[in-house]
Formats: C-alpha cells, sequence, structure tokens
C-alpha cells in the first residue's frame, strides 16, 4: 500500500468534490473532503483528524475488511505518522441511482458477507453509487462506511442509517447467530509492557475480530499503557480496563482474577500473556475442544529463547515485535504442519497438557476459587492452579492446530527484552530481573509449603501431583540455617535452635509467605501431634541427605508403613499415612 504525506499532496492542483472538512452535525465531527487528480486519475479522500469515521476506516484497513472489497484502494494518507485519509483510482459507478440495489452481483454480496463474518465488521451504506468498477473489478468506495457488528443498534448517533433495508435484515439475523456463539472474554494484565501489548491487541483484532472481548489490566505502569488503554477503549467497545494505582504492584496473580471476576462478561476466560500473538484461527480451534470440565491451552511458537521442548513449537519469527516477522510466520501456517505431535511421531490434534494461554468456563475457574494470592505478585501461580485443575478432575487439553507466537517471559523476568548476539544468535542466561530472581525464589518456596514438594509434570507439561502428608521435622542440634532450608518442605519443624533465632527467622521470613510461621516454627520440647514425624540429627546433616527431602512424599507413597522406620540419618515415626491434596482444592 502507498503511503502519501498530507503536506506533499498538491490538492491545490485538485478539483474540490466534497467540502466538508469543518462540518459538525449535533456536536459530533464529520469532516471529510474529496480530491480529483484529474492528472493522474486518482481520488484523494482527506479526513478531519476529529472526523468521527476516522477510526472506522483504520480498523477496517487493519482487519483486512478491505483485501478484497476494495481494489481501487491504492494508498494511505498520513499526516506525520497519523491516518488521515485514503487514495483510490477512478472507475466507473455501478448505478447512478442510490435505490437500484438490484444490479449488486450476487458474487460480490457473498464476497462481502463472508468478509463480515471474517471481521465481525460490516458497511452501512451498501448503496451501488458507492460501488464502482475499477480494472474489471467491483470496489467498494466511501470506505470509512465501516462498523463493527456489534455496534449495528447503535448507528443512530453516529447519522447512519443501513442501506438497503433488506441488507439490515440480514446484518441482524448474522449479530444473533454471531452472539448465540461462543465468545471468549481475553485476559491481560500488564506493567510496563505497552510495546508487546499493541503488538497482541492488534494480532487478536486483526486475525480473530471484534466479537471477543479483551479485559486489561494495568499494574501501575509508567510507560503510557494507562493512557494507550484509554484511548483504545474510546474506540474500541468490547475492550474492558481497570488500572491499579499503585504505589505497589499487585502482579498477575491477582489481576487475572479482579479482570475475570469483575470486568469478564463472557461465560468463556482466557489467560493471555501480553506477549503473546495469537495467529489466525486460534480462538476457532481453543473453543472447539471446550466445553464446562475442560481446560484448552493453545500450542505456543517460540523463538529460541528457552530449552526446546516436545509441548512447544522452537522457530524463530523475531524476539521483539519490532522485528516480528509476521509473513514468514503466515507462510509457515500455511505450509508446515505444527500440530505434529513430536512425541508420537503423528499428526494428533490434542494432546493432554497445560500453559498459557488457557481457556476454561468462568463458572470452572471460580469454582475452585481461582488464583492462590499466596503466590502474588506472581511465579508458581500457574503451576498451583494447574495442580487445582487435575484435583478437581478438569480435562486438560492442548490444541496443536490453535496456535499464538510467544515472545517469553517479558514481564517480570525479562522486563529489558530479548538480545541477539554479533552471529543473530538469541541469548537469555543471566538476564533475569532481580525482581524476578526474589519472587521466584519467594514462590518457590511457598509452593513448596503448600504442596511439599516442587513443580512438577510431564514432557508435555501435565502436572503430575504426588500425595500431601502431614509430616513434622525434629531436629536436634540443629542450626538456624539448616530450620530456614527445611521449613518449607514440612507442616511444623521442631528445632532446637535458640528461641532468639526463631523469633529473628519468623520477622525476616513472615512477610514471604500467608502462612503464619509461628505455627510452624516451634521449639523441640513442644508437643508433636502430625501424621509422620522424622527425627534426625542435624550435626550429622549432609548436603546429599536433601535428596530424601525433596522425594519424601514419593518415599511415604511407596515405602512408608505405620509404625516406625529408619533411612540413613532419619528416623520416621508414622502414625498415619493419610493424605490431604484435596483439601488444597479450594481456597
Amino acid at each position: 500500500m502507498n503511503k502519501y504525506q498530507l503536506s506533499e499532496l498538491d490538492l491545490k492542483k485538485c478539483a474540490l468534490i466534497i467540502n466538508k472538512l469543518d462540518r459538525v452535525v449535533d456536536g459530533i465531527n464529520h469532516g471529510r473532503s474529496v480530491f480529483w487528480d484529474k492528472k493522474n486519475k486518482l481520488y484523494y479522500k482527506v479526513f478531519n483528524k476529529g472526523y468521527i469515521r476516522r477510526q472506522n476506516f483504520i480498523t477496517a484497513y487493519e482487519a483486512g475488511f478491505y483485501d478484497k472489497l476494495a481494489p481501487a484502494l491504492i494508498g494511505l494518507i498520513y499526516d506525520d505518522e497519523d491516518v488521515v485519509g485514503y487514495v483510490t483510482k477512478e472507475g466507473k459507478l455501478l448505478s447512478d441511482s442510490e435505490f437500484d440495489f438490484k444490479v449488486v452481483p450476487e458474487g460480490f454480496l457473498t464476497l462481502l458477507k463472508e468478509t463480515i463474518k471474517d471481521t465481525n465488521l460490516f458497511y452501512y451504506d451498501l448503496v451501488p453509487i458507492n460501488i464502482i468498477k475499477v480494472d474489471g473489478k467491483l470496489s467498494l468506495i466511501d470506505l470509512e462506511s465501516v462498523y463493527q457488528l456489534n455496534e449495528l443498534y447503535d448507528l443512530d448517533k453516529h447519522n447512519a442509517v443501513i442501506k438497503p433495508p433488506e441488507f439490515k435484515d440480514y446484518l441482524s439475523k448474522l449479530k444473533k447467530e454471531v452472539d448465540s456463539n461462543k465468545m471468549i472474554s481475553f485476559i491481560q494484565p500488564s506493567r510496563n509492557n505497552l510495546k508487546y501489548l499493541k503488538w497482541s491487541y492488534h494480532s487478536i483484532r486483526k486475525n480473530l475480530g471484534y466479537r471477543h472481548e479483551i479485559c486489561w489490566a494495568d499494574d501501575f505502569s509508567n510507560d503510557g499503557t494507562w493512557e494507550w488503554m484509554n484511548e483504545i477503549k474510546e474506540k474500541d467497545p468490547n475492550v474492558k480496563i481497570h488500572r491499579n494505582e499503585g504505589p505497589n504492584r499487585l502482579g498477575h496473580t491477582i489481576l487475572y482474577d479482579t479482570l475475570i471476576n469483575d470486568y469478564a462478561t463472557n461465560d468463556i476466560v482466557m489467560i493471555f500473556h501480553a506477549d503473546m500473538y495469537a495467529c489466525p484461527k486460534m480462538d476457532e480451534m481453543v473453543l472447539k475442544h471446550l466445553e464446562p470440565g475442560k481446560v484448552v491451552s493453545a500450542t505456543r511458537i517460540e523463538p529460541p529463547l528457552h530449552p526446546d521442548g516436545p509441548e512447544k513449537i522452537l522457530k524463530d519469527f523475531g524476539i521483539e515485535p519490532e522485528e516480528f516477522d509476521e509473513l514468514g510466520l503466515m507462510k509457515f501456517l500455511d505450509e508446515e504442519t505444527p500440530w505434529t505431535n513430536i512425541i508420537e511421531q503423528e499428526v494428533k490434534e490434542t494432546t493432554e497438557g497445560i500453559f498459557a494461554p488457557w481457556a476454561i468456563y468462568k463458572d470452572d475457574f471460580q469454582s475452585i476459587g481461582g488464583h492462590d494470592p499466596l503466590f502474588a505478585p506472581q511465579s508458581k501461580e500457574d503451576s498451583d492452579i494447574f495442580n487445582r485443575f487435575v484435583l478437581a478432575g478438569y480435562d486438560l487439553k492442548q490444541t496443536w492446530k490453535g496456535l499464538v507466537y510467544h515472545m517469553t517471559s517479558r514481564g517480570s523476568r525479562f522486563k529489558d527484552g530479548a538480545k541477539r548476539n554479533p552471529d543473530g544468535q538469541v541469548f537469555m542466561k543471566g538476564r533475569e530481573s532481580d525482581e524476578w530472581l526474589k519472587q521466584n525464589r519467594r514462590s518457590t518456596r511457598n509452593f513448596v509449603r503448600k504442596w511439599g514438594h516442587f513443580v512438577m509434570h510431564d514432557e508435555l507439561m501435565y502436572p503430575i501431583i504426588p500425595p500431601k502428608y502431614d509430616v513434622a521435622f525434629s531436629i536436634y542440634n540443629c542450626t538456624p540455617e539448616l530450620m530456614a532450608a527445611l521449613e518449607p518442605w514440612c507442616s511444623v519443624i521442631y528445632s532446637d535452635v535458640d528461641p532468639n533465632d526463631i523469633d529473628s527467622y519468623i520477622k525476616v521470613e513472615q512477610p514471604n509467605t500467608l502462612y503464619d510461621l509461628t505455627e510452624r516454627v516451634r521449639y523441640i520440647t513442644e508437643d508433636k501431634d502430625s501424621d509422620v514425624v522424622i527425627e534426625f540429627d542435624g550435626s550429622k546433616w549432609k548436603d546429599e541427605h536433601s535428596g530424601f527431602i525433596n522425594n519424601l512424599t514419593q518415599i511415604l507413597k511407596d515405602s512408608g508403613e505405620v509404625g516406625t522406620m529408619d533411612y540413613e540419618i532419619f528416623t520416621l515415626y508414622i502414625e498415619k499415612l493419610e493424605t490431604y491434596e484435596k483439601e488444597l482444592i479450594k481456597l
């Protein structure tokens, strides 16, 4: 598409066909003018920047609405970086009569209807005088006469009347059909991720249309995110926005749930990271498999920032939005079969596993209490809720035909972005932010406190959940350092550490967890009433003994018996082997 700067167009040499640049009707800006360039046989339509339908044209252009319906469109007119009009070739009117609707060929109507269904945008002034023949093809003109389908009954405020009347009947039926279909509320918290969020938003609207709702939360950003969100909301009625006013970050663990519980209006919600690009028909493929009691993930295509795995597709189409190879990605999607399951070496539409982006019925999400604030602001909140999905009996499916391109970890972890070395290779090692490293350590310790083990899953990211036992450690000759290291791995830790050191540990560690550490960290002489008590001499502790602690739940499951057991330096007093993991499903 050609680009024309308004300042470089010699409009004084053109014939002024329509002169309405300063037109205002009922307080609404309808300003636009049309110029005829006789020499080049071109029409220039120039908008007032406040023109109510200027954004309509931009939206439709970005959505590909004109790709097949307006072959006369050859260029955009810019005022610096703002689109303020367009350029069309000369053509012959289909009819001189506004009411001669019968002359519109059925094939063109079919193409128009297909485009409306694909984009959820419609052309409201479908009369023969707005259709021309150019280069043997039919083309729409008056191109800003396009609205979102969910605005069908709000056109009065725009001084717009749908023509012909029978076309309005068709649009009304179509809207009812669309409204009855499954729609998604995309859930996207963001903090200082503006360039990624813009990139992600345009992918949803361009590739998935306007029927889906987008719910944004700005987590006290200072990069213009909130201002941009407000600008988009003015143009896109299917966007909801929320702001954390600070001064502290809340994190997506909290904001996911704020958006789902307080803003999302659809029955289905999708956790969708701000650094994800929605590929065409991703929504259709996810919805194809989604039903109550199921959670469905799309498949990630990622550049080589992290190690490869069979649950994703490693392919480099750019590590930053400014270098994103959209054409290369589209070609890959057309020519390749990325849904080939690598493990089973066969084409398989779905596998069992979960990773963002994932969709769920809101009722299912809320029935288990959503995300656990224990993991706020972020890290391990996803692994926690995935465990709870499994324990609640939900099916976890990943569709290999619903795809996203994922820049990966552009929030807190790699907030300074990705880089390439001189050879073009991507490197991320050592680029984690201090903020993320500290929070990841906190969340890892809290995950262990809650579940009794590190995050576990199979190669396709399906959660592995060992049993949860009520275990106490009783350690004599214990050091404060050993007590601090082992506290998360049991329900209660009893030690002979100096009480002042115990108090100091609780004072330092308590801000890092919602668990009451005064209940978890006790002196060795107190009564012990846990199901399993493990006693050992702290002076005999060696690093290799951490393997026993890390695998304790599995050891108890495989070898534990009521009574007394000895294992290396440990003595196990087992009163019962009741498991409690299902008590963790609901918050």
